[in-house]
């Protein structure tokens, strides 16, 4: 709280667009980006690549405390929802094998809010 100085944990119920497509760019090993352009009120993302990997499945079968264990940088510290995000973004990953089918044309996605402030692919 700005106002106050108090500190307190922040939720987010919201993610923003894309957010299996934005997981799998760093669970693959690709760069975080600013993706947010405020002067147009456009999330882009850009084409990225990844190569389709089937032994990820394994990670589906694990419990939950595994997954924690081996794919947290700070198993202490994660959110709740922190292995059921994992195990969708390896789903995404799975059914996405190839990126490019992703990117037509190699053209980002892109993303803007509505007027009910929902987020909608741009064209």
């Amino acid at each position: 709280n700005v106002k106050t100085g108090d500190v307190f944990p922040s939720s987010f119920t919201h993610k923003g667009p894309a957010e299996e497509l934005r997981s799998a760019r760093t669970f693959t090993g690709g760069q975080m980006a600013e993706i947010y352009d405020s002067s147009r009120g456009l999330v882009k993302i850009a084409p990225c690549q990844w190569s389709p990997n089937l032994d990820i499945a394994f990670w589906l079968s694990q419990d939950d405390d595994t997954i924690l264990k081996y794919l947290s940088t700070s198993p202490m510290a994660e959110p709740p929802h922190f292995v059921q995000h994992m195990k969708s973004t390896i789903q995404f990953l799975l059914e996405h094998p190839d990126s490019d089918s992703l990117f037509p044309g190699g053209q980002p996605q892109l993303y803007h809010r509505t007027d009910t402030g929902d987020w909608e692919r741009a064209d």
